[in-house]
């Protein structure tokens, strides 16, 4: 896809923004295997300027994921109470599903990448199982909120249409699922201590 002269990224900041921005999408779209230079071609770059801003592939996932979890841990860091993190996450995550489609395609092809991509310690998870007002009710429940918070954004609409719920029935439903899964993470029924 080639750009206008006009519409192309121009510096460091600039060239970074685009595309990782791309590289997100696409990497959510296609999976990991998608060629490097198919995100240039989009982004609006040439391929070199990839490298030289943010080196190989790997280090392109890398930063799609730190971003990723430079934003969960933005929405997470504003609690101490467990349920409302795992509200905030959820609702997050299905704003923008393409984190967690890059998760999946990981997932299913963890060959795909030839070294680990994030450092554990700052994933928004550690942060929410050491809340403690009220922290999780246990390390299952938080697993559950975990599940469903990745797993939601990319099955929602099929799991939707296997239950025969309706367009005007899915209103508000990323809403009331986040409030259920703010009570099982924190183990109190609804509205109990709030």
């Amino acid at each position: 896809m080639d750009l206008p002269e006009s519409d192309r990224p121009v510096g460091r900041d600039a060239v970074r923004r685009a595309v990782l921005g791309t590289a997100r999408r696409i990497f959510a779209a296609r999976g990991p295997r998608a060629p490097l230079r198919l995100v240039a071609e989009a982004a609006g770059v040439n391929l070199g300027l990839i490298h030289r801003h943010i080196g190989n592939k790997d280090d392109l996932l890398s930063a799609v994921l730190e971003d990723g979890l430079r934003h969960g841990t933005a929405r997470v860091g504003d609690h101490d109470d467990a349920g409302r993190a795992v509200y905030s996450m959820l609702t997050g995550a299905v704003e923008n599903p393409d984190f967690s489609r890059l998760l999946v395609w990981l997932s299913l092809d963890p060959d795909a990448v030839s070294r680990p991509l994030i450092d554990a310690s700052v994933r928004p998870a550690g942060a929410v199982s050491r809340m403690t007002d009220p922290p999780p009710a246990g390390e299952l429940h938080l697993a559950l909120a975990l599940t469903v918070i990745y797993a939601w954004p990319v099955l929602r609409d099929q799991i939707l249409d296997v239950l025969d719920v309706g367009a005007a029935d899915r209103q508000g439903v990323d809403t009331r699922m986040a409030e259920l899964l703010s009570e099982v993470v924190t183990g109190r029924g609804a509205g109990e201590g709030r």
